[in-house]
Protein backbone atom coordinates (compact mmCIF):
# COMPACT_ATOMS: atom_id res chain seq x y z
CA UNK A 1 0.00 0.00 0.00
CA UNK A 2 1.38 3.38 -1.00
CA UNK A 3 0.93 5.12 2.37
CA UNK A 4 2.58 2.17 4.14
CA UNK A 5 5.36 1.64 1.62
CA UNK A 6 6.58 5.16 1.99
CA UNK A 7 6.94 4.66 5.74
CA UNK A 8 10.03 2.61 4.88
CA UNK A 9 11.77 5.33 2.90
CA UNK A 10 13.38 9.05 2.31
CA UNK A 11 18.29 12.03 2.70
CA UNK A 12 20.66 14.89 2.97
CA UNK A 13 20.44 18.35 4.53
CA UNK A 14 18.05 21.04 3.36
CA UNK A 15 19.90 23.57 1.21
CA UNK A 16 20.84 26.79 3.02
CA UNK A 17 20.52 29.09 0.04
CA UNK A 18 17.24 30.92 -0.74
CA UNK A 19 14.75 28.99 -2.90
CA UNK A 20 12.43 30.73 -5.31
CA UNK A 21 8.72 29.91 -5.11
CA UNK A 22 8.88 28.63 -8.70
CA UNK A 23 11.48 26.05 -7.57
CA UNK A 24 9.25 24.50 -4.92
CA UNK A 25 7.82 21.09 -5.82
CA UNK A 26 4.71 19.39 -4.42
CA UNK A 27 3.90 15.85 -5.50
CA UNK A 28 0.20 16.66 -5.20
CA UNK A 29 0.52 19.16 -8.05
CA UNK A 30 2.71 16.75 -10.01
CA UNK A 31 -0.07 14.15 -9.93
CA UNK A 32 -2.20 16.49 -12.04
CA UNK A 33 -0.22 15.07 -14.98
CA UNK A 34 -1.16 11.48 -14.22
CA UNK A 35 -2.81 9.59 -17.09
CA UNK A 36 -5.17 6.61 -16.58
CA UNK A 37 -3.37 3.43 -17.55
CA UNK A 38 0.04 4.60 -16.33
CA UNK A 39 1.71 2.28 -13.86
CA UNK A 40 4.86 2.05 -11.77
CA UNK A 41 6.29 -0.94 -9.92
CA UNK A 42 7.88 -0.05 -6.58
CA UNK A 43 10.43 -2.29 -4.86
CA UNK A 44 10.95 -2.05 -1.10
CA UNK A 45 11.60 -4.51 1.74
CA UNK A 46 11.55 -7.57 -0.53
CA UNK A 47 8.08 -6.69 -1.81
CA UNK A 48 7.04 -5.26 -5.18
CA UNK A 49 3.98 -3.03 -5.37
CA UNK A 50 2.33 -2.10 -8.64
CA UNK A 51 0.78 1.36 -8.51
CA UNK A 52 -1.76 1.91 -11.30
CA UNK A 53 -3.47 5.17 -12.24
CA UNK A 54 -6.93 3.65 -12.52
CA UNK A 55 -8.95 6.78 -13.31
CA UNK A 56 -8.91 10.55 -13.21
CA UNK A 57 -12.03 12.70 -13.11
CA UNK A 58 -11.43 16.43 -12.66
CA UNK A 59 -9.54 16.70 -9.36
CA UNK A 60 -10.22 13.14 -8.21
CA UNK A 61 -7.50 10.58 -8.91
CA UNK A 62 -8.15 6.86 -8.42
CA UNK A 63 -5.09 4.74 -7.67
CA UNK A 64 -4.95 0.95 -7.56
CA UNK A 65 -2.17 -0.88 -5.74
CA UNK A 66 -1.24 -4.56 -5.80
CA UNK A 67 1.57 -6.01 -3.69
CA UNK A 68 3.48 -9.28 -4.13
CA UNK A 69 6.48 -10.55 -2.11
CA UNK A 70 9.62 -11.33 -4.10
CA UNK A 71 9.36 -14.98 -3.07
CA UNK A 72 5.96 -15.28 -4.80
CA UNK A 73 6.81 -13.34 -7.95
CA UNK A 74 7.04 -15.39 -11.17
CA UNK A 75 10.48 -15.45 -12.80
CA UNK A 76 9.17 -14.31 -16.17
CA UNK A 77 6.68 -11.57 -15.44
CA UNK A 78 4.73 -9.19 -17.65
CA UNK A 79 3.09 -6.81 -15.20
CA UNK A 80 0.21 -6.06 -17.56
CA UNK A 81 -0.59 -9.74 -18.05
CA UNK A 82 -0.17 -10.38 -14.34
CA UNK A 83 -2.85 -7.82 -13.52
CA UNK A 84 -5.13 -9.07 -16.31
CA UNK A 85 -4.86 -12.56 -14.77
CA UNK A 86 -5.98 -11.19 -11.38
CA UNK A 87 -2.44 -10.88 -10.02
CA UNK A 88 -1.75 -14.46 -8.83
CA UNK A 89 0.28 -14.57 -5.62
CA UNK A 90 -0.64 -11.05 -4.51
CA UNK A 91 -0.93 -10.35 -0.79
CA UNK A 92 -2.73 -7.00 -1.01
CA UNK A 93 -5.01 -5.38 -3.60
CA UNK A 94 -6.49 -1.98 -2.79
CA UNK A 95 -7.97 1.04 -4.52
CA UNK A 96 -8.37 4.59 -3.22
CA UNK A 97 -9.27 8.09 -4.33
CA UNK A 98 -7.21 11.24 -3.80
CA UNK A 99 -8.41 14.83 -4.00
CA UNK A 100 -5.66 16.56 -6.00
CA UNK A 101 -6.62 19.96 -4.62
CA UNK A 102 -5.92 18.94 -1.03
CA UNK A 103 -3.85 15.77 -1.35
CA UNK A 104 -6.24 14.01 0.98
CA UNK A 105 -7.43 10.45 0.57
CA UNK A 106 -11.22 10.30 0.13
CA UNK A 107 -12.15 6.62 -0.04
CA UNK A 108 -10.13 3.44 0.48
CA UNK A 109 -11.24 -0.08 -0.45
CA UNK A 110 -9.46 -3.41 0.02
CA UNK A 111 -10.29 -6.07 -2.54
CA UNK A 112 -8.24 -8.52 -0.47
CA UNK A 113 -10.59 -8.08 2.51
CA UNK A 114 -13.69 -7.05 0.56
CA UNK A 115 -14.22 -4.07 2.81
CA UNK A 116 -14.00 -0.28 3.04
CA UNK A 117 -11.56 1.38 5.43
CA UNK A 118 -12.04 4.54 7.47
CA UNK A 119 -9.28 7.09 6.89
CA UNK A 120 -8.23 8.83 10.09
CA UNK A 121 -6.07 11.95 10.14
CA UNK A 122 -3.42 10.07 12.12
CA UNK A 123 -3.16 7.34 9.49
CA UNK A 124 -3.37 9.60 6.46
CA UNK A 125 0.36 9.51 5.75
CA UNK A 126 -0.17 9.94 2.03
CA UNK A 127 -1.72 13.38 2.46
CA UNK A 128 1.39 14.61 4.29
CA UNK A 129 3.69 13.18 1.64
CA UNK A 130 1.79 14.75 -1.25
CA UNK A 131 1.75 18.17 0.41
CA UNK A 132 5.43 18.33 1.35
CA UNK A 133 7.27 21.28 -0.20
CA UNK A 134 10.47 20.00 -1.79
CA UNK A 135 13.44 22.12 -2.85
CA UNK A 136 15.94 21.30 -5.62
CA UNK A 137 19.27 19.85 -4.52
CA UNK A 138 22.16 21.96 -5.89
CA UNK A 139 24.27 20.11 -8.45
CA UNK A 140 27.35 20.33 -6.24
CA UNK A 141 25.49 18.72 -3.33
CA UNK A 142 24.12 15.75 -5.25
CA UNK A 143 25.36 12.21 -4.74
CA UNK A 144 28.31 11.39 -7.03
CA UNK A 145 29.56 8.19 -8.68
CA UNK A 146 32.86 6.81 -7.41
CA UNK A 147 35.19 7.75 -4.54
CA UNK A 148 35.79 11.39 -3.70
CA UNK A 149 39.23 12.68 -4.80
CA UNK A 150 41.72 13.39 -2.01
CA UNK A 151 42.51 16.80 -3.47
CA UNK A 152 41.75 19.02 -6.44
CA UNK A 153 38.43 19.56 -8.23
CA UNK A 154 35.72 16.93 -8.07
CA UNK A 155 34.77 15.95 -11.62
CA UNK A 156 32.74 12.89 -10.70
CA UNK A 157 29.40 12.57 -12.54
CA UNK A 158 26.24 12.88 -10.46
CA UNK A 159 24.43 9.66 -9.65
CA UNK A 160 21.22 8.96 -11.60
CA UNK A 161 18.56 6.33 -10.81
CA UNK A 162 17.88 3.66 -13.40
CA UNK A 163 14.86 4.13 -15.66
CA UNK A 164 12.98 0.98 -16.72
CA UNK A 165 9.98 1.12 -19.08
CA UNK A 166 8.04 -1.99 -20.12
CA UNK A 167 10.82 -4.19 -18.75
CA UNK A 168 13.61 -2.47 -20.73
CA UNK A 169 16.33 -0.23 -19.31
CA UNK A 170 16.29 3.25 -20.86
CA UNK A 171 19.80 4.66 -20.98
CA UNK A 172 20.99 8.22 -20.41
CA UNK A 173 17.84 9.45 -18.65
CA UNK A 174 18.62 12.49 -16.51
CA UNK A 175 16.89 13.12 -13.19
CA UNK A 176 16.28 16.15 -11.02
CA UNK A 177 16.86 15.67 -7.29
CA UNK A 178 14.68 17.24 -4.58
CA UNK A 179 14.64 17.17 -0.80
CA UNK A 180 12.78 18.32 2.27
CA UNK A 181 12.29 17.50 5.94
CA UNK A 182 9.30 15.55 7.23
CA UNK A 183 7.29 17.61 9.74
CA UNK A 184 7.75 16.80 13.42
CA UNK A 185 4.53 14.89 13.87
CA UNK A 186 5.60 12.08 16.20
CA UNK A 187 5.64 9.50 13.39
CA UNK A 188 8.56 7.26 12.37
CA UNK A 189 9.54 9.87 9.78
CA UNK A 190 9.27 12.86 12.13
CA UNK A 191 12.07 15.32 11.37
CA UNK A 192 13.75 13.01 8.83
CA UNK A 193 15.30 14.28 5.58
CA UNK A 194 13.65 13.07 2.37
CA UNK A 195 15.30 12.95 -1.05
CA UNK A 196 13.46 12.13 -4.27
CA UNK A 197 14.42 11.84 -7.94
CA UNK A 198 12.14 12.70 -10.86
CA UNK A 199 12.96 12.47 -14.61
CA UNK A 200 13.86 15.78 -16.25
CA UNK A 201 11.85 14.76 -19.34
CA UNK A 202 8.20 14.92 -18.29
CA UNK A 203 6.80 14.09 -21.73
CA UNK A 204 8.11 10.60 -22.56
CA UNK A 205 7.92 9.08 -19.07
CA UNK A 206 5.60 9.25 -16.06
CA UNK A 207 7.52 12.02 -14.28
CA UNK A 208 5.00 12.90 -11.58
CA UNK A 209 6.10 10.18 -9.16
CA UNK A 210 9.57 9.59 -7.63
CA UNK A 211 11.70 6.95 -9.34
CA UNK A 212 13.89 6.89 -6.24
CA UNK A 213 13.05 7.87 -2.69
CA UNK A 214 15.44 7.77 0.25
CA UNK A 215 15.22 8.56 3.96
CA UNK A 216 18.09 9.36 6.30
CA UNK A 217 17.85 9.15 10.05
CA UNK A 218 16.38 5.66 10.28
CA UNK A 219 18.50 2.54 10.84
CA UNK A 220 20.62 2.55 7.71
CA UNK A 221 19.07 4.33 4.74
CA UNK A 222 15.50 3.37 3.92
CA UNK A 223 14.98 3.35 0.16
CA UNK A 224 12.43 2.56 -2.46
CA UNK A 225 13.06 2.35 -6.18
CA UNK A 226 10.99 1.88 -9.27
CA UNK A 227 11.85 -1.35 -11.09
CA UNK A 228 9.42 -0.98 -13.99
CA UNK A 229 6.88 1.41 -15.47
CA UNK A 230 4.58 1.66 -18.45
CA UNK A 231 1.28 2.78 -19.88
CA UNK A 232 -2.10 1.43 -21.02
CA UNK A 233 -2.57 -1.04 -18.19
CA UNK A 234 -6.17 -2.26 -17.84
CA UNK A 235 -7.49 -3.52 -14.51
CA UNK A 236 -10.05 -6.33 -14.22
CA UNK A 237 -11.50 -4.70 -11.09
CA UNK A 238 -14.67 -2.59 -10.99
CA UNK A 239 -14.37 1.15 -10.29
CA UNK A 240 -15.03 2.42 -6.78
CA UNK A 241 -18.44 4.00 -7.59
CA UNK A 242 -19.67 0.51 -8.52
CA UNK A 243 -18.82 -0.74 -5.03
CA UNK A 244 -21.22 -0.15 -2.16
CA UNK A 245 -19.53 1.67 0.76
Amino acid sequence: MLHKIFLTLICLLISWKPILASEILQLRKNLQRAVPGDYLVISSNKTDTLMHIYDKQDDILTIEEIAIPDCRKPKQLSWKKWVEQYAPGNTSWVMYEINLQTGRMIRYYSFSKNDWYAISDADNFLSTLLNLKLSPIPQEARKKIGPKPNSGPDWRPVWQPRMIVNGSIIKDVRFNAWRTRWPKDGSELSGKIIEIYLPVDNQQYPSYFPYWLQVNGVIGKAKIRIIDSGTQLISPKSPLPALNP
